[in-house]
């Protein structure tokens, strides 16, 4: 049995990933897609993102066993070719990273994924913009920046969140094709 080819996307908050996941699932007719966020009752995190920071970072502090759960059933199903991960960690956590056959991670500048999170979280009281806006520039900048850092070095693909998604889902899409050229058949 040929297991499903595992896209695994991912960005910093705000950074496109969902977007793209979107995208490349709806070019792909025969796949699955599984979103870190739908499994929020079964994730656990930090308590304390800033201060898991401080920490060290250790990825394995957040785990998602109700994805996993659904992920290696719809593998164990064999029905679609694709699955895609829309997946904040990519191969840096031991959770997926045996099963990811492409990691892509979006290059989102800070600025613009800020912004789209405020849009996203519709941040209209000015009060709560300014604790968001102080809380960011005191801590969650810097979380953020090394979070990006982190997704560089491990994925297989590094897009640029600048671009449109048109084009971040057809580099995505040449790269699956570069990738797996000579085990499947190209997909366009």
């Amino acid at each position: 049995m040929k297991h499903p080819y595992i896209i695994a996307i991912g960005a910093i908050a705000g950074g496109g990933k969902t977007i793209l996941s979107q995208a490349v699932h709806e070019f792909l007719s025969s796949s699955a897609l599984y979103c870190f966020d739908d499994f929020e009752e079964t994730n656990r995190y930090p308590e304390d993102f800033y201060e898991w920071w401080r920490r060290g970072a250790d990825v394995s502090e957040f785990d998602c066993p109700g994805m996993y759960k659904a992920v290696s059933e719809e593998i164990q199903k064999a029905a679609v070719e694709f699955i895609i991960l829309d997946y904040p960690f990519g191969r840096q956590h031991e959770r997926f990273r045996a099963l990811i056959d492409l990691s892509v991670f979006i290059d989102t500048p800070l600025d613009v994924a800020l912004a789209r999170r405020i849009v996203r979280n519709e941040c209209d009281d000015l009060e709560n913009l300014k604790r968001e806006m102080v809380d960011y520039e005191s801590k969650a900048r810097a979380l953020y920046a090394d979070a990006a850092a982190r997704g560089k070095k491990e994925c297989d693909l590094l897009l640029d969140g600048s671009k449109s998604i048109e084009e971040l889902t057809k580099q995505t899409l040449e790269e699956m094709n570069n990738k797996r050229f000579n085990e499947y058949k190209e997909l366009y």
